[in-house]
């Protein structure tokens, strides 16, 4: 038997195998026999059917079946056996090709784990959200439930900015002037002052009253183009005005709102607060982290190997199953998806490959104690299981290896914010950042040809 590694990419190898007929006789013959003893025929004694005929009939699937565990044998002994290879990802048989009798090729490609080395990050900065909850942030909450459950009464008069609308919505043809068939929207409903309402329309419909109608040109979006850079022109019909009836901020409301979980003003304002705290606390760290990530892949454009990637992309089908009660949705293209997610699955892949090397060269590990913390968090939360309990059942369905998982990150994360030079600044600082370096692209961006 013959055996070659052909280096394709520093990343990516190819084992190629050769088998001649005699490398493969004594498995072969020893496979007919077995198969022999289970095959019944007409005439003959059970398991006593000539060689020649079981031959002739499962011979070919016997083949692959030992040419298929040689392969297997082979790589395990080769490739994985050997240190200077570390394998990532899927091994997949690229090539196999065999006669009953004579001899087998096979070729398997392999990803491997590229080198990379982290470095120093002192000098490396990261931006973090500074956050602060405020009493205006609180009272903002609180005046949102009372929306959320105020009445509503019809009224005729004048629309203001708290009312509740119902609206026709027609698109006009731009060169005539005339309704496009078929496009035309009935009973559309919101309040005025919803965030997401384009102003244009908002500040259409502020001072008219039932009955009126008005022009307005809004963003088309597309799922082509959800950023809506085409217009429509819409005629606008008001059929139906409600006033929005708040509800006195007073214990009897909070008692009713929360089902008596909280008795007080007061307490549920801090319970707001605390919620409030937690959200920008779990947004802010996700920022941070987010931001440590993309820094580390810039530094380190390391290859990743094709078979790595692939087994993103497997994971992205599974997770769309997952959603889909287990099947891929009716007309689903596997290619299309795998390709548009291409470059998606490479970035995660880059990422394990560095985070590994974070975790190996940092010794980190999750520790008994680690566990303990955890379930003693999620007992105190799910308040229906025992820390101990909820352990048990974590091992019983297999899924401790995700919370190994989850607990390795966090301590990946905290160790890189350690090592990471952090700069907290707050929101309106970050977002005008942003914006600038928004502007600076799009005035290098080239502009396309005439």
């Amino acid at each position: 038997m013959e055996t070659v590694i052909n280096e394709i990419t520093p990343v990516e190898f190819e084992l190629e195998i050769t088998a001649t007929a005699d490398d493969l006789k004594k498995e072969f013959n020893e496979a007919l026999r077995a198969q022999r003893s289970q095959t019944n025929m007409k005439g003959f004694r059970p398991g006593k059917v000539p060689l020649d005929l079981v031959k002739k009939m499962h011979g070919k699937a016997i083949g692959y079946q030992i040419a298929e565990r040689k392969v297997q044998e082979v790589f395990d002994e080769e490739v994985m056996g050997d240190d200077d290879y570390d394998v990532l990802g899927q091994p997949q048989i690229s090539e196999l090709s065999y006669e009953v009798d004579g001899e087998m090729k096979a070729t398997v490609q392999f990803g491997v784990r590229p080198e990379v080395e982290i470095g120093d990050l002192s000098e490396e900065e990261v931006d973090a959200l500074a956050y602060e909850i405020t009493d205006e942030d609180v009272e903002k909450e609180l005046e949102g439930l009372r929306q959320k459950n105020s009445d509503l009464r019809p009224h005729e008069e004048e629309i203001t900015e708290t009312d509740y609308v119902v609206i026709d919505l027609q698109q006009i043809d731009e060169e005539t002037g005339s309704p496009v068939i078929g496009e035309k929207e009935e009973d559309v409903t919101f309040f005025v002052d919803d965030e997401k309402l384009h102003d244009a329309l908002r500040d259409g419909l502020i001072g008219r009253t039932v009955g009126d109608t008005f022009t307005v040109t809004l963003p088309h979006q597309t799922q082509e183009d959800p950023e809506g850079s085409h217009t429509h022109r819409y005629e606008v019909t008001i059929k139906e005005t409600k006033h929005r009836e708040l509800p006195e901020l007073d214990d009897a409301f909070v008692g009713e709102v929360t089902d008596d979980q909280f008795v007080s003003v007061e307490e549920l304002r801090e319970e707001i607060r605390s919620q409030l705290e937690q959200q920008a606390e779990q947004q802010a760290e996700e920022f941070v982290q987010s931001n440590m990530v993309e820094r580390l892949l810039e530094r380190n454009p390391v290859p990743v190997p094709g078979p790595a990637i692939e087994m993103f992309l497997d994971s992205f089908i599974e997770d769309v199953k997952q959603r889909n009660d287990g099947d891929l949705p009716d007309g689903f293209d596997r290619e299309a998806f795998r390709e548009s997610n291409r470059g998606e699955a490479e970035k995660q892949a880059r990422w394990m490959i560095i985070r590994d090397k974070i975790i190996e060269d940092s010794e980190l590990e999750v520790s008994d104690e680690d566990y303990d913390a955890f379930f003693e968090e999620q007992a105190g939360a799910e308040a229906q299981l025992s820390p101990q309990q909820l352990r048990n059942f974590y091992e019983q369905m297999n899924v401790m290896s995700r919370v190994e998982q989850q607990l390795l990150s966090k301590k990946v994360f905290d160790h890189l914010k350690e090592r990471f030079t952090i700069v907290e600044k707050d929101r309106e600082t970050l977002e005008e950042e942003l914006k600038a370096k928004r502007e600076a692209a799009a005035s290098v961006a080239p502009t396309p040809a005439g």
